[in-house]
């Protein structure tokens, strides 16, 4: 099977999923989720598998995005498709300008000014009652627009359409990452990573494509805020704490930094972790941190460098035996 077919078989997979999951809509709820964590995991991605830039107030921009379609949309009136394209810009505004000041810092002290700002971000949220309705959460947030062609008309409020629009949002945000990837851009970005001075002497403007890439993977990162908030029907300052930044983290890594689909295998572990074990929340995390331990150790790729190291194994052993 060609790579292609490959994906094109699991892209028709997940689009099958609420005719599979009829009769268990929970499973279709859970798939929503994934779909709403892959997109930031994207952006990060972006930052610390290509740039190498780890930052730890990742979700502080997906709240950026998410409260800035919630205001649009319920104090403005604004419609959904739009309020996702300013939700998404000013969160790579917000990134760009705190890009700025925190690429001044290098190493340990950059991730710390990040983390820093990760909770200005969330204190705002939590504080700004007249904006953002404070720690009580914004409530009365839209489901997307319908859209209409001709005679038909497709409406969002069923979960099965709304996870059609995640998925391809989804989608789309991969085709992103993979033209980025595939561009002088990430052959730039992954220059710099290698050793930043090296491209600056080599006339690469470091800091010009740092914050160009700080920028892009925050306005993914507030794409997915602007889609979380719709689905869960209110923006809470409780979905973009430090937490749920350094979850973001630990999705990427343990799905493989640095592999495009890292983030989908990541996302899918830590949303379907607690049903496959039958475990509480918070094990979550214990049974994670246990596994990035792991996978530092043992696997440094992630679970896609394992699953390309099967793939090359069953491609020159396909039958199974032992080569001569």
């Amino acid at each position: 099977m060609t790579r292609a077919t490959a994906v094109l078989f699991v892209l028709a997979l997940f689009a099958s999923a609420p005719f599979l999951t009829a009769d268990q809509p929970y499973l279709l709820h859970l798939l929503v989720l994934s779909c709403v964590l892959v997109i930031p995991a994207i952006g990060l991605n972006l930052m610390l598998g290509y740039a190498g830039l780890v930052s730890l107030g990742h979700m502080g921009f997906a709240g950026v995005g998410g409260y800035v379609a919630a205001v649009l949309m319920v104090d403005t009136g604004l419609n959904f498709w739009a309020a996702l394209v300013a939700g998404s810009l000013a969160a790579g505004a917000a990134g760009a300008l705190i890009g700025l000041i925190c690429f001044r810092f290098r190493g340990h002290f950059f991730m710390i000014v990040t983390l820093a700002f990760g909770l200005m971000l969330h204190a705002v949220m939590n504080n700004w009652d007249e904006v953002t309705r404070g720690a009580a959460g914004f409530p009365g947030i839209p489901r997307p627009t319908p859209l209409n062609w001709g005679d038909t008309v497709i409406s969002f409020g069923p979960m099965r359409h709304f996870y059609w629009l995640a998925l391809a949002l989804s989608v789309l945000m991969l085709g992103l990452q993979h033209l980025i990837v595939r561009s002088d851009l990430g052959r730039t970005l992954s220059a710099i990573r290698q050793d930043e001075r090296l491209a600056s002497a080599r006339g690469v403007n470091v800091l010009a494509f740092k914050t160009l890439i700080f920028a892009i993977g925050s306005a993914v990162a507030g794409l997915g805020g602007v889609l979380h908030v719709s689905f869960l029907r209110v923006a809470a300052p409780s979905t973009f704490t430090m937490l749920e930044s350094i979850n973001t983290v630990l999705i990427v890594i343990i799905g493989g930094a640095g592999s495009q689909a890292g983030p989908v295998l990541g996302a899918l572990l830590y949303v379907g972790l607690p049903e496959i074990l039958r475990l509480a929340n918070e094990w979550r995390l214990v049974i994670f941190g246990a596994m990035l331990v792991l996978i530092t150790l043992y696997a440094p790729s992630g679970l896609a460098g394992l699953l390309r190291a099967a793939t090359r194994r069953l491609r020159r052993n396909p039958n199974g035996g032992t080569r001569p």
